[in-house]
C-alpha cells in the first residue's frame, strides 16, 4: 500500500526497510507495518532516488553525516538536502558533505559576476563503493558480503547478476528461505513467472511460516491461471494471519474470477475494515456496490398497479 501511495515498486520499499532507512513501526510475521510518519520519510527517500541517489549511496552518506554531527535523530528530522547525487547536511551555519567537505558560498565568481545568485563551491568526494565484485570471487566472501553484492547489482537494475549472486549464496552456504524469496522476486521482475512460482514454493518448503512468500505465491498462481491453487495459498496465508489486508483483497479477486462473488463479498468487506484508507479501497467499494445492485430484489404488485406505474 505504501508503494502504491508513492508510485514506487514494493521491492523499493522493502529495500529501504532492509537498509534501515525506513524503520517499520511494527513487524508481524516478518512483514513490516508502517505509519503516517513513515510516509513522510518514504516521500523523502523517493525524492532522492528520483535525483539518482542509490540506496547503497544513501546508506553510506547518511551514516557518515550522522557521525559528522553526532545525531541519531530520525531521518525526517535531519536537515538534509540533496544536490545531484550528494546529500548535504546543515550543521549550524555550515553545510557538510558526507565526506566532511564544506559547501561554501561566496559573492562572486566567473559565472556569478553581475548576478544576485551566490555561487556554490563543490568539492570532489570519494565515490561510494557500489561496484559489484565478480561472482567468481564468491568462495572468498561471507554470506553477508555475497548478499550485499546481490543488492548492489539489484540497485543498478542488473537483475541477472543479482540472481547469479543469490544462487551463488545457496551454492556456497546452502538453501535459505529468504534467499529463495529474493530470487523469486527477481525472477518475477525479469518476466520469469514460472521460475518465480517454483522459488516461492521452495521458500515455503524450507520455512512454512514465511507469510509474505505464501501471499506472493498466491498472486503468481493467479497470474498463471491456477485460480484454485491461488485461492488455497491465500486462504493458507489468512489462516496464519487473519488480518492481512492485502490477502483479503487478492482473495476477493480470485473468488470473483472463479465465479464465487458471494464468497468474495466477505473479503471485500474485511479488506475495507482493515484498510479503509488504502489506495485499493475505492475498487473494493465499487465491487461491493456492483454486488449489491445485482442482488436488489424486485417487488411487483398486481397487474393494475404495474400498469398505473
Amino acid at each position: 500500500m505504501l508503494a502504491d501511495l508513492l508510485q514506487v515498486s514494493v521491492r523499493t520499499v522493502r529495500r529501504w526497510n532492509r537498509a534501515g532507512l525506513l524503520p517499520a513501526k511494527s513487524e508481524i510475521m516478518q512483514i513490516p507495518h508502517f505509519d503516517f510518519t513513515s510516509l513522510t520519510t518514504a516521500k523523502q527517500l523517493a525524492g532522492w532516488m528520483l535525483q539518482g541517489v542509490t540506496v547503497s549511496s544513501m546508506q553510506l552518506q547518511i551514516e557518515a553525516l550522522r557521525k559528522r554531527i553526532g545525531s541519531d535523530a530520525a531521518l525526517d528530522e535531519l536537515p538534509i538536502q540533496v544536490d545531484g547525487q550528494q546529500l548535504i547536511i546543515q550543521d549550524g551555519d555550515q553545510y557538510l558533505e558526507w565526506s566532511g567537505q564544506l559547501r561554501l558560498e561566496f559573492e562572486s565568481s566567473a559565472e556569478s559576476i553581475g548576478s544576485d545568485e551566490p555561487a556554490t563551491v563543490k568539492f570532489v568526494r570519494p565515490e561510494p563503493r557500489d561496484k559489484a565484485l565478480a561472482p567468481e570471487l564468491q568462495e572468498e566472501l561471507s554470506m553477508e558480503a555475497m548478499i550485499e553484492q546481490a543488492i548492489i547489482a539489484e540497485d543498478a537494475d542488473d537483475l541477472e547478476t543479482a540472481v547469479r549472486w543469490y544462487r551463488s549464496v545457496q551454492t556456497v552456504h546452502g538453501l535459505n528461505a529468504d534467499v529463495c524469496f529474493q530470487i523469486a522476486e527477481l525472477l518475477y521482475r525479469s518476466g520469469d513467472v514460472s521460475g518465480a512460482r517454483e522459488r516461492y514454493f521452495t521458500a515455503l518448503e524450507i520455512e512454512p511460516e514465511l507469510l509474505e512468500a505464501r501471499a506472493n505465491l498466491g498472486c503468481v498462481l493467479l497470474e498463471c491461471q491456477q485460480t484454485d491453487l491461488a485461492i488455497a495459498a491465500f486462504e493458507g496465508a489468512l489462516a496464519q494471519y487473519p488480518d492481512y489486508a492485502d490477502v483479503h483483497f487478492h482473495l476477493a479477486h480470485a473468488l470473483e474470477e472463479l465465479g464465487e462473488a458471494n464468497r468474495a463479498v466477505q473479503h471485500w468487506q474485511r479488506f475495507l475494515e482493515l484498510a479503509p484508507t488504502s489506495p485499493w479501497a475505492e475498487e473494493a467499494q465499487h465491487r461491493l456496490k456492483d454486488h449489491a445492485l445485482e442482488h436488489i430484489p424486485l417487488h411487483f404488485g398486481d397487474a393494475d398497479t404495474i400498469h398505473h406505474k
